[in-house]
Order: structure tokens, then sequence, then C-alpha cells
């Protein structure tokens, strides 16, 4: 059964961020099984039209103001709504990602008068921010907006099990609340050899110094400050990500900011380990699964939720401290016969357990369902 599906999100790449990466990859797969697929988002700095991987991205004027408060939330234009009414119109289902945006609402209360199966993706659940007053909003657009949309919403997903906790509590009891981990594109992130690796950091610009390597959005509450309160003079820290956090200017501390995704592909390929100083994240992120699918080993904060994603034997857990997380870079670094061990160790588990294809093989399932259903709508 071949479908014509409407994904909507808050933004697309090249605006880089976890959500951003799976809207595209889950896209790109769809399209690779035949199916028709659109993409609804903001513009932020963009094209309005673009045609990638087999399928159409369309974006919309928005306000994007509050990203310098680290709150990723577009304030869309009017025109998204006809945008959307045609395109929900056009489409067999819509699938918006996060319960609390307006363009998730709006699309799913546009798909409900139009009789269009709904799918909601919650990637993070509730977010925790440093100000008592973004927590305080999140609060009331959890028990307002968010209600709502899970009301219009015919089935959930989630990535992780720390959404699926408030899913569950927050969704109608007839609605289902479906877990689908992230997957990762292991051909395109795939470890490279020591001469590849040489090559890839002349072309950055790197000497052969230890590179540390943490991928996120650089906002506080990412636990940077704990990798630069970590940092010796034995390594230099590797930083990507996109926001408008202040690092000190030291020779060691390398900064990219918004680096596009070949750029990106490359930083981990050329970086020897991993480190992920988040915690209170949705799920294990998807930069961590990118890393390990380069043959990276990697070094996390403890989080209880990571071990549904991967074991301790393959990535090495620590608690939430720069002294723990400089000793245990220190001692991985002095032993490189242990660091090409756990470099095997990522690359495999990697290929066992972050699949698109099995992703995409899973959203499908629940579309088809769903599409059959026509009494859902």
């Amino acid at each position: 059964l071949n479908m014509r599906i409407l994904l909507v999100s808050h933004y697309t790449l090249p605006h880089y961020g976890g959500i951003e990466v799976v809207v595209d990859n889950l896209a790109r797969g769809l399209a690779q099984q035949g199916h028709e697929v659109k993409v609804v988002s903001s513009r932020a700095g963009a094209p309005s039209y673009e045609r990638r991987h087999g399928f159409e991205v369309l974006r919309i004027p928005a306000w994007n103001f509050l990203e310098r408060y680290a709150v990723p939330y577009p304030l869309f234009s009017p025109r998204l709504l006809p945008t959307l009414w045609r395109l929900i119109r056009w489409a067999d289902l819509v699938h918006a990602h996060g319960f609390l945006y307006q363009s998730t609402l709006l699309a799913f209360g546009l798909a409900w008068r139009a009789k269009r199966p709904r799918v909601l993706t919650e990637h993070a659940g509730f977010v925790r921010y440093a100000s008592p007053l973004w927590n305080g909003l999140q609060t009331l657009a959890v028990h307002t907006l968010g209600r709502l949309t899970l009301k219009l919403a015919n089935a959930v997903v989630v990535v992780g099990t720390r959404a699926q906790t408030l899913m569950q509590r927050l969704a109608p009891s007839t609605t289902s609340v479906t877990l689908i981990p992230n997957g990762v594109d292991t051909l395109r992130f795939h470890p490279v050899s020591e001469a590849e690796k040489r090559a890839l950091r002349r072309s950055l610009g790197w000497d052969q110094r230890p590179k540390v390597l943490s991928v996120g959005r650089l906002v506080p509450r990412k636990g940077f400050a704990l990798l630069l309160e970590a940092l010796t003079p034995q390594y230099d820290l590797v930083l990507c990500g996109r926001g408008d956090l202040a690092f000190p200017q030291r020779p060691n501390i390398l900064v990219y900011r918004s680096p596009d995704d070949d750029q990106l592909r490359r930083i981990y390929q050329a970086a020897d380990v991993y480190v992920l100083p988040s915690h209170s994240e949705g799920g294990f992120p998807l930069a961590a699964q990118e890393a390990m699918a380069c043959g990276l080993p990697v070094i996390a904060v403890f989080d209880p939720i990571y071990l549904t994603y991967v074991s301790q034997e393959v990535v090495q857990f620590v608690p939430p401290s720069p002294q723990a997380i400089r000793a245990a870079l220190l001692d991985l670094l002095a032993a490189p016969g242990e660091k090409l061990r756990r470099a095997q160790r990522s690359r495999a588990w990697a290929l066992r357990h972050f699949s698109w294809e099995r992703n995409v093989a899973s959203h499908l399932t629940l579309y088809n369902t769903l599409v059959k259903d026509r009494s859902l709508a």
C-alpha cells in the first residue's frame, strides 16, 4: 500500500537538532519504500522549498526569537494554516513531531476536520530548564495544549521510556503509545582507516593531539560545563551544535556551531572519543548513536534510562562530576588497546541495535493499520 504521508516538524535540516535528523531520516526511508512524502516546518534561514532524498520540504516563515533563551520554539506566520490545509487534504496520513508545538496542534485540528489519521511522535517529554519561568510555562503548556494534542492523536510514538511514561499518563486510555527507538544510517556513519582519519584531521586543520568530541545543542542544560571543568592539557575538546553558549577562548577548545551533515560526519570520524555529559534526555541521544556508528568509544554521565538502549559493557558510565569524566578520559587515552576494543564494540552495537530500516518498518506497520481503519479518523 503506497501512501501519501505528511510529516510536520518545528524545524528541519539544515537547522541542526536531534528531531531534525530523525524527521529527515524517516522521510528518506519512507520515500525509498515508494511512498510520497512531504514535510512542513519553519523556514529558519533555509529555502522555502527543497526536494531532497526523494521527498519535498516546504518551510513556512516563523519567528525564532525564543532560541536566544535556548528554547527551540518557532512561532509560525499565518501562512502555516493554508499550507497545512492544502497538504492535509492531499495526504493519507499526518505525522507530527512534538506534542507542544503549535504546528502539531494546528495540523491535528485540520486533519481531524479532514478525517485523516494522525500520528504524534514525542521525543523528549518534559524538558527541564534551569529557569523556573520556562519550567512553569512548560508545565502549563503540557496540561493545556499538550493534552488537547493528545486527544486529537490516533496513535502516539515515543523514542524513549521517559517520554513513554509521560505520554501514557497524559494520553486518553484509548490511544496507543508505541516505543520506536531512533536509528542511525550506519552506511553513512562508519569508521575510517587510520590513514583516512589522518587525512580528515588535516582537512579540519587538526593536529595529532587526542580529540574528545561532544555534540548537542550548545545550551547550559546539555552539561558542557562539566566537560570544561574536566578539561586538561592532555587533549583537545571539540564541541559541535547549534546555540549561542559562550566558551573560553583557549587553544584546546574547538567549537563548531551549526555544522552541516557532511562536516559533522567528518568530525565524528576524525575524533578519538565521544563524551555525553547531559542527562534527563528522552532516550539515548541520536548524536551518541551516530558516534558509536562511527566507531568512537563513548563515555556518558549515567542516566538509568540509557540502559534501555546500550550495555555497560559498551558505554562507560560515570557520575556527573568533572573529576570522574577527567579520570575516565585520561585512562582511556592512555590505553590504546582498550580504546580500540571499545571502538569495535561501539560499531558492532550500532550495527545490531541502531537500525533505520527497523525504525521505518515499525512506522509503516503503524501507518498501514491507521489508514486501513478509517473509523479512527
